[in-house]
Order: C-alpha cells, then sequence, then structure tokens
C-alpha cells in the first residue's frame, strides 16, 4: 500500500493558492481578461443567482487562454467591483469538460 504525505497548513495553502492564481492572471492574454470580465458583467445583469458556466457562455469561441483556471482572477475583479459576491451555495457544473463538478453559486449585485 502505497503511503502519502500530506502536508496541511491553513496559511500556506492560503498562499499556494493566490500564488497560482497570480501565476494563471499574468499569463492569460490582456484581451481574453478584457472579455471575461465583460462576459462576468452579462452574466451578472441576466441572472440573479449563476455559476461561471453562465459566465462562459457569453465568451466568444474566437478568444482563448492556455488555462481555463484564470477565471478565479477574472472572478475575484467582478467582486472587487461589486458585481457580485459568493455565496455559501453550490450546483454541479454541466460542462462536460468540468466532470460535474461543484461550482460555486454567484450572487448578482447589478
Amino acid at each position: 500500500m502505497t503511503q502519502f504525505a500530506f502536508n496541511f497548513d491553513s496559511v500556506r495553502s492560503t498562499e499556494v493558492r493566490n500564488e497560482g492564481m497570480g501565476r494563471v492572471e499574468d499569463n492569460a492574454p490582456q484581451l481574453w481578461k478584457d472579455v471575461a470580465l465583460e462576459a462576468v458583467y452579462q452574466a451578472a445583469r441576466a441572472n440573479r443567482r449563476f455559476i461561471v458556466d453562465a459566465v462562459w457562455r457569453y465568451m466568444p469561441n474566437d478568444i482563448h487562454t492556455h488555462d481555463l483556471r484564470a477565471m478565479g482572477p477574472v472572478m475575484r475583479r467582478a467582486i472587487k467591483a461589486g458585481w457580485i459576491e459568493a455565496t455559501t451555495d453550490y450546483i454541479n457544473s454541466d460542462r462536460v469538460s468540468a466532470h460535474k463538478n461543484p461550482r460555486r453559486i454567484w450572487q448578482s449585485l447589478i
């Protein structure tokens, strides 16, 4: 049986998360980030509560980034802009590539 060593450290875990989000944000094209932020705004205007699947529906097919996790920093920008807030609720994604993973429900403030 293989043993795994797990390191539990709340502070370091937060630091590593923030470093990763910074990397994907830094490496995403500015055009993609701008278009993604507009997509969040559109999703927030159209929906009282939504998951990021709704944001992806507003993204044009010809704008790309190499790491889709860059949407996380975009959502943070929308929070700072006062457009959305996180809820404690989750539902499963219908996006095939997301494999039915749970996604946070966002509350629109627009």
